[in-house]
């Protein structure tokens, strides 16, 4: 006779086990692209430095920029992943940082040919993908948690030096933008207008300017705790390897001995 109550309990497994299997896949297709996306970033920036020497960071952005930009904008849907449940990402500083990156970029450095023919743009480019393309091969690994220890390590270390350096270039960024905003009025609404609103575009990059520091500091201590809690699960699963690895040489010890009392 047939069991409804296993029936149900069958048909809820088997959709737990699709959903996870969609969403394993998609989180894998989206994190592997944005890998390679940021690593080909990464690697021909410092290329292009090492091959045409210092003159080909006052270029890169106009080289590579299209790509910054194109991952960037791809970066919005982390949002949506936070927001519905998709990762355990805390929704906050997911936003935080899209949002915040997307100013600098969008309206900050692509605004502004000056900006993006200095040596501060080169190095927030850097900066940016060198982090990501340590964080988002971590997001694969942990998504079907794998044992990779030294990209474990990365990803709760490389963040300490490479924080520091893009929130510092942001800030600069932003500053020098100040001055060459209030000079051509860009993004600017001045009254009157038929909407009756003004906006000026050098008060909001004042007002971002804050948020740099305020942000940069939460987002930084949140990493602290990642941090902790990333090292420590670390250290235990790594202690378990070394446990295995003992036990396994005992077996191969007793199989040896054995061997040899049966001759």
């Amino acid at each position: 006779m047939l069991n409804v109550d296993e029936l149900s309990r069958d048909i809820d497994e088997a959709e737990k086990e699709m959903y996870d299997m969609l969403r394993n896949s998609y989180l894998s297709i989206y994190n592997g692209v944005m890998a390679v996306a940021h690593f080909y970033l990464l690697f021909i920036s410092i290329l292009r430095v090492a091959l045409a020497g210092q003159g080909a960071m006052l270029t890169n952005y106009a080289a590579m920029g299209w790509l910054l930009k194109s991952a960037q904008q791809t970066a919005f849907l982390e949002i949506i992943h936070s927001a519905t449940g998709l990762v355990k990402a805390p929704l906050l500083p997911t936003i935080m940082q899209v949002l915040g990156r997307a100013v600098v970029l969008f309206a900050v450095v692509d605004g502004e040919v000056q900006l993006q023919s200095s040596v501060a743009c080169y190095i927030l480019m850097v900066s940016w993908s060198a982090i990501e393309v340590i964080r988002y091969p971590f997001y694969i690994v942990s998504l079907y948690e794998w044992f990779f220890p030294r990209l474990t390590w990365a990803r709760y270390n490389a963040w300490i030096p490479l924080y520091p350096i893009g929130i510092t270039c942001e800030a600069l960024l932003t500053y020098w933008c100040i001055g060459l905003v209030r000079e051509t009025r860009r993004l600017t609404v001045s009254l009157p207008n038929m909407f009756n609103f003004s906006f000026d575009f050098t008060l909001y990059l004042k007002l971002h300017l804050l948020l740099i520091a305020l942000g940069g500091g939460y987002l930084m201590k949140c990493m602290v705790g990642h941090r902790a809690k990333g090292l420590k699960k670390l250290s235990k699963q790594q202690g378990l390897v070394e446990v295995l690895k003992r036990e396994n040489e005992l077996v191969k010890i007793r199989q040896k001995k054995e061997s040899k009392k049966v001759k």
